[in-house]
């Protein structure tokens, strides 16, 4: 068969109708109806070949128009972006060493797709594991950056600590957790005070 000559209307004529037959072939004629063929047609469409759908391509005629609901289109560009952002900010976390844990808890990330972004994202190993002990000086840079970003959603909070601080966040998971188990900061919403905290007790 030849090929199907570039011009705009023959490609959307014969896109459009290649949609139709394969939804028919799934058995959704109503979706078909609401196109706006009639059964009689759709009974010829069921028949139709590859070749049935060039033909019918070529023809000059415009047959077919193809209208926009621009608010409906606007509510699907909107969730597109907060979906764009919402990747965005799962990869930068994931490349500030964010652990398993926090990422199946903030977005329900399972082993496989944890994995798998972080191949995508050229990062080595499983990420999966203790993370190093931080040093005293560690923990009080995260103490003093986490109350510094106090707004804002709490994967937000945990990505600028990341970014000021330059500690994995793999280390800062667990500090973050560790105060909130031992009460020296309120389960999310550690921003409620900026009491001074004793780290570490001296050995002597």
């Amino acid at each position: 068969m030849r090929t199907m000559p570039k011009t705009t209307h023959a490609e959307l004529v014969f896109h459009t109708l290649r949609y139709v037959t394969e939804t028919l072939a799934e058995g959704d004629i109503h979706s078909v109806l609401d196109l706006g063929f009639r059964l009689d047609q759709i009974a010829r469409l069921e028949r139709f070949t590859l070749r049935d759908l060039y033909h019918i391509s070529q023809v000059r005629t415009h047959f077919m128009d193809i209208s926009v609901d621009p608010v409906c289109f606007d509510r699907v560009l909107d969730h597109m972006e907060r979906n764009k952002r919402h990747d965005a900010l799962q990869d930068e976390l994931i490349q500030l060493r964010a652990p398993l844990a926090m990422m199946r808890v903030f977005f329900g990330m399972t082993n496989a797709e944890y994995a798998a972004r972080r191949k995508l994202l050229g990062m080595s190993g499983t990420g999966i594991g203790r993370p190093p002990a931080p040093s005293e000086a560690d923990e009080q840079r995260v103490w003093k950056a986490w109350q510094s970003y106090a707004k804002g959603p709490e994967q937000q909070r945990y990505l600028h600590v990341g970014q000021a601080t330059g500690i994995p966040l793999n280390t800062v998971w667990a500090l973050i957790q560790s105060w909130e188990t031992a009460g020296l900061l309120p389960a999310n919403q550690a921003d409620e005070d900026h009491k001074v905290v004793q780290f570490r007790t001296n050995e002597q």
